[in-house]
């Protein structure tokens, strides 16, 4: 679950509305009602929806019925419904649907891609990065989860991840033994994810004791065979396969054993397209 505080929400209407909606003023929508519906136009994965009528109440609509998160719908399917003042109705028309659009859309190409990957390897995971755009990692992550993905790491502060970059600082990947042995003493709970851009590096970080080896940008013809030979030195190494993952290459990665698939490619790429009908009553 990610949260939305009540300052988000508030922040999400004020980026929006910083003070008024001019054309609704002008036009005098005194004492007229109306109601608002969202709907599909495409199959997509609904997302923010929640947040949504978090919207719709602040503003003052009631609102009638809403579809969860996570949901699957066709075109023509309603996402949320509502109605109150047209004053209202305006305020919030373009803030709700925009948000639902850009997190439906990476809710329906993670879920797009982690049924694609699955086809060939069920116990797959499909793990977002944390290069979502600037400011929007509620969003962006509540998107994650509800097509079906988990986050690789939300921040620096929820895994230890070693870098080649790191390395430069510590004597290579030859002396990940004592690396790896200083980490392990120091912190005791977390798994140690080492990065590995060669065969020969994959293979010294897992002798060195690293619980999941990340693949960077290794074609899917070659994971295979590396990812067997860290496998025959430690069963139980998660071998995760990042840099490049895509819809398109996904279902190779995962016929070549990847346990875990790395992208940020659900982040990026058009919104869902959804109507809006309003109407007076």
């Amino acid at each position: 679950m990610i949260f939305f505080t009540e300052a988000d929400i508030d922040r999400i209407i004020e980026d929006d509305v910083p003070m008024g909606d001019m054309t609704s003023l002008m036009m005098d929508f005194s004492n007229q009602k109306g109601k608002i519906k969202l709907i599909a136009r495409n199959p997509m994965v609904v997302c923010c929806s929640e947040e949504a009528e978090r919207i719709y109440k602040i503003a003052g609509l009631t609102v009638a019925k809403y579809t969860p998160s996570g949901t699957f719908i066709n075109p023509g399917d309603p996402i949320i419904e509502a109605e109150g003042s047209a004053d209202a109705i305006h305020l919030i028309w373009r803030t709700g649907g925009a948000m639902i659009e850009f997190a439906s859309g990476i809710a329906t190409r993670t879920y797009n891609v982690i049924t694609k990957a699955k086809q060939h390897n069920p116990k797959i995971s499909l793990a977002g990065t944390r290069k979502h755009p600037p400011f929007l990692k509620k969003i962006a992550l509540k998107g994650l989860l509800s097509g079906g993905g988990v986050p690789h790491r939300t921040g620096l502060s929820d895994t230890i991840l070693i870098f080649k970059e790191h390395l430069e600082f510590k004597g290579g990947y030859e002396n990940l033994p004592n690396t790896i042995t200083q980490i392990k003493e120091r912190q005791k709970e977390r798994k140690i994810v080492v990065e590995a851009h060669t065969v020969e590096q994959a293979l010294l970080a897992t002798k060195a004791g690293a619980d999941a080896i990340q693949f960077d940008k290794m074609p899917a013809e070659q994971f295979t065979e590396s990812a067997n030979q860290c496998k025959a030195i430690n069963p139980e190494v998660c071998v995760i396969a990042a840099g490049g993952v895509n819809a398109n290459n996904a279902d190779e990665y995962a016929k070549a054993g990847a346990d875990v698939l790395v992208t940020s490619w659900m982040y990026f790429g058009p919104p869902a397209d959804v109507k809006a009908e309003i109407n007076c009553i």
